[in-house]
């Protein structure tokens, strides 16, 4: 659908020759979280259906890949943009997804979502601020040297996991990450995802309400743009392979001068220790320089969350999601005010 029309009028699709304007944004943000990079928007863009505009002197990217329109982040402030600012593109933000999700879905779908501390604040002080907050997974942030030594008695588990990849798999190899490793990561990436289905089958819903499903099939697509995009989003990437085999890949960013985000880290399942190799070999040969390493969040995903509590995280960086009380929400239109036709 042209999005010149209906209700996503405005609306700009994300493209990657957005990135100088987007990525200059973005990079302003005090303490940003692992969610506010170019890089790591424009990946998820496929999956979600990333659109974005200028609104009163504030950057809003909208999400409209689970049949409603929000706001995947807040707006984010420009140069110059004020608490009124900040006020006035709160409201037209609102009545931006209102006017879809009032035709396609529920109004009460409309939410804003990956909001940090620092943002959460800002919003705070617009006038006539009146959301409900609500907490979401918060990015796990370790310290950058304990992640390379894995040193400590808490790590003890995760340097022998290492330590038995090593000398189980002794021709085991890294190189920068480069396109011509596409076609062996993607088969690694349907291989992980169909063994992870098998392993965790029937796991529950994560705590955004989204199958573990729904989200490993979106978190593939994002691995594929990553990998297809690398060099142009500025992000590094190593390979692990034993002999000739690819068995894992990892692609990260630096986010502030203080701490690089791991965006994506995928392995072969059936090399034990590999995950643990990779993480500490990526760390040490591309972020080392870095006193912090962010590896994102947990997705609401017991056995994920398991997983990255067990490297021992130094802090969280909080993340929330944003709705009006529903007592204040206005009534939605009645279903049929504008035919299916006009959502996506």
């Amino acid at each position: 659908m042209n999005v010149n029309d209906g209700p996503l009028a405005g609306l700009v699709p994300l493209r990657l020759s957005d990135r100088p304007l987007l990525h200059d944004i973005f990079s302003r943000q005090a303490d940003p979280i692992s969610d506010c990079s170019f890089a790591c928007t424009f990946i998820w863009s496929a999956s979600l259906k990333l659109y974005w505009q200028q609104i009163h002197r504030h950057l809003c990217v909208f999400a409209n890949g689970t049949g409603d329109l929000t706001l995947l982040s807040p707006p984010l402030p420009e140069p110059g943009a004020t608490a009124d600012d900040m006020a006035l593109a709160l409201r037209e933000c609102f009545a931006v997804m209102d006017a879809y999700n009032d035709r396609c879905s529920d109004r009460s779908h409309s939410r804003i979502e990956y909001v940090s501390e620092p943002l959460l604040a800002r919003m705070r002080a617009a006038p006539g601020f009146d959301l409900d907050v609500a907490p979401m997974s918060a990015d796990y942030v370790y310290d950058m040297a304990r992640m390379i030594d894995l040193a400590g008695g808490p790590l003890q588990a995760k340097r022998s996991a290492r330590a038995r990849f090593m000398r189980r798999f002794p021709d085991h190899r890294t190189e920068p990450l480069r396109p011509e490793h596409r076609q062996a990561c993607v088969s690694l990436l349907f291989r992980w995802q169909k063994r992870a289905e098998e392993k965790f089958a029937g796991e529950p819903p994560s705590a955004e309400s989204t199958s573990p499903g729904v989200l490993r099939r979106r978190e593939v697509a994002a691995c594929e743009f990553a990998i297809d995009y690398m060099d142009v989003l500025g992000l590094k990437g190593l390979a692990l392979f034993v002999g000739d085999e690819l068995v894992g890949f990892t692609l990260g960013e630096a986010l502030t001068s203080r701490q690089a985000s791991i965006l994506i880290e995928k392995t072969h399942p059936d090399f034990v220790g590999a995950p643990q190799y990779i993480f500490a070999e990526f760390c040490r040969q591309c972020w080392a320089d870095f006193p912090e390493c962010n590896a994102g969040d947990d997705c609401g995903m017991p056995s994920l969350r398991f997983t990255k509590e067990a490297y021992r995280p130094i802090r969280r960086q909080n993340k929330y999601c944003l709705t009006r009380p529903a007592v204040l929400a206005p009534a939605p239109l009645a279903a049929a005010a504008a035919p299916a036709a006009l959502c996506l």
